[in-house]
């Protein structure tokens, strides 16, 4: 995970600084979380079977019963990817602290100007 962690990272940053005067703050918020839900099912994924998700979500601070209620569901890995438990055992500061880059934090950084370059000498048309 903390290799896709890193590689997602420069990806995230070129991305941004091509789009950073077309795309809105909120639009950044949504596709971090977005990419957090992709990277918890990415997650899910890796650990397959149902005793090795339970035994991880353990390890993970995810109560037992909590643990084998989400390791015994029937639903998909993205639906289980957006699960109370799942948000418990990879929070949004945990990515933080393996280096994944955050476009929202980003956004603020590097915007430049308070509007867009191109609207910032408009004169009238007689």
């Amino acid at each position: 995970l903390k290799t896709v962690i890193v590689e997602l990272t420069q990806y995230l940053r070129g991305w941004q600084h091509y789009f950073k005067l077309a795309i809105r703050k909120s639009a950044m918020q949504r596709l971090d979380e977005w990419i957090r839900r992709r990277l918890r099912c990415y997650r899910l994924k890796q650990r397959k079977r149902r005793h090795s998700i339970a035994s991880w979500l353990r390890q993970e601070g995810v109560s037992e019963r909590n643990a084998w209620k989400l390791a015994m569901s029937e639903k998909g890995w993205w639906h289980l990817a957006l699960s109370p438990q799942l948000n418990q055992a990879m929070p949004t500061k945990r990515f933080k602290e393996m280096g994944m880059y955050s476009l929202r934090d980003g956004y603020e950084s590097l915007k430049i100007y308070s509007e867009p370059p191109y609207a910032t000498h408009a004169c009238t048309v007689v």
